[in-house]
């Protein structure tokens, strides 16, 4: 029994460990608001370093064959981050090596959830450890050390990440255990994901540079252009991906795509509701019903009932404007559990698109305002939901998305799954 539960544990870990790194570990270098470039964003920062780690993680994820290749490079990539960490420095040059640690350790948990005995199980392990990690990413941003020079939002010192440290290292004895826990996968399960890696790896790529196009667009017309309203604008930007994604999907054949469309679904209704801030109780609860959503999208697997579901707890906030109120903070606890589920109800797919899947929350946070490290630096703040309320104009947005995501899902539920998710039936 003990067995069987290395690889699911190694899968979601390293997941976890990765998006955490993704979130809330990158944008070392010069400070945004201090250079009148806008330029400098496609290459500084952190949205340039998270669409380098997706780009890596899709091509990587999609081409890659050999569960033995994958497992060394995972580990190559948690023991690089395992560095980084001890190391303590926020230099430019340790964004970049994050960014490709983190996409290296996503491609191959990616291809050793595809190659397991049961893809659905490890691959709902492998995003359910990428969604945890949105809920936690908040308070890991808090209680992470950093030193900054007067005056100035950039870290100039770092201290051991003793966070990143423990937690790339415990990831990296359950993946080097997987190996050796390893059951032996089916012959066509090897095959799994060639039929479409093509367009897979165009969609991957597609998405996160357009989102690094649109955060270059948005810093040169809005931020450095001395406009205020950030968060309403950021959103307006933001949707112009989301025709992109539901087209990319429609585009794949079968119902690979199905997981990326309810992640969006997923995301467009945490960008709507309260988040925690302060203490860790309440954090771990929340990780714990994704675990109860993700067990139920697994047993009774229904994904536009969820995805209505998500419609309703964003509606609720646009109808009544109090968010904050009763029905908001049930929200709250319902969306991530409703989140876990609609996840879980649309798996499998393949390894490169569940690359795709598990970076969407870190590629687009910065065009959908979802980014929960979004706190005052130094800043103290009591336990609570926070008190940053999403205007009218954002919650209409979110509700666009999840009709849409919605309308897509009802057209790929309609069609055959696709030779890839026929072969690991077999």
């Amino acid at each position: 029994m003990v067995k069987r539960l290395v690889a699911p544990a190694a899968v979601a870990v390293s997941a976890f460990v990765a998006m955490v790194v993704l979130m809330t570990r990158l944008g070392g270098g010069s400070s945004l608001f201090e250079n009148a470039d806008a330029w400098r964003v496609l290459f500084e920062g952190d949205t340039a370093c998270v669409t380098l780690a997706a780009v890596i993680a899709v091509v990587v994820g999609s081409v890659l064959r050999d569960r033995a290749i994958a497992v060394a490079i995972g580990c190559t990539g948690l023991v690089l981050i395992g560095v980084v960490a001890a190391i303590g420095t926020s230099a430019s040059w340790s964004s970049y090596g994050l960014a490709v640690a983190a996409g290296l350790v996503i491609a191959a948990v990616a291809l050793v959830a595809a190659h397991g005995t049961d893809r659905s199980v490890l691959q709902a392990c492998l995003v359910g450890g990428a969604l945890a990690a949105i809920w936690v990413a908040r308070q890991l941003q808090q209680n992470h050390s950093e030193v900054y020079a007067f005056g100035d939002y950039t870290p100039v010192g770092r201290p051991t990440d003793w966070q990143l440290l423990i937690g790339a290292s415990i990831a990296l004895a359950l993946l080097a255990g997987s190996w050796f826990t390893r059951e032996a996968p089916s012959v066509t399960s090897r095959l799994v994901g060639a039929a479409s890696t093509g367009r897979i790896i165009i969609l991957g790529i597609a998405i996160p540079v357009a989102a690094l196009l649109l955060w270059w667009w948005f810093v040169g017309t809005e931020i450095l252009g001395d406009n205020t309203d950030t968060g309403t604008t950021t959103w307006a930007y933001g949707f112009l991906l989301v025709p992109l994604a539901v087209g990319g999907v429609l585009w794949l054949p079968g119902r690979d795509g199905l997981v990326l469309l309810a992640v969006l679904v997923t995301m467009a209704a945490v960008a709507t509701v309260p988040r925690w801030q302060g203490s860790w109780p309440l954090p771990v609860v929340f990780v714990a019903l994704i675990v109860v959503g993700i067990l139920t999208g697994r047993r009774w697997p229904s994904p536009l009932i969820a995805m209505g579901v998500l419609l309703v707890c964003t509606s609720v906030t646009v109808i009544d404007q109090s968010p904050w109120d009763f029905a908001g903070i049930v929200a709250a606890f319902v969306v991530p559990a409703i989140g876990g589920h609609v996840v879980a109800a649309s798996l499998p797919t393949t390894a490169g698109l569940s690359t795709v899947a598990v970076t969407a929350p870190a590629t687009l946070a910065a065009m959908t305002v979802i980014s929960v490290g979004w706190v005052a630096y130094g800043s103290s703040s009591p336990s609570g939901f926070d008190e940053v309320r999403p205007s009218t104009t954002e919650l209409v947005i979110s509700v666009a998305t999840i009709v849409a995501c919605a309308a897509a899902a009802a057209v790929v539920l309609r069609r055959t799954p696709s030779a890839d998710a026929n072969l690991v039936r077999e």
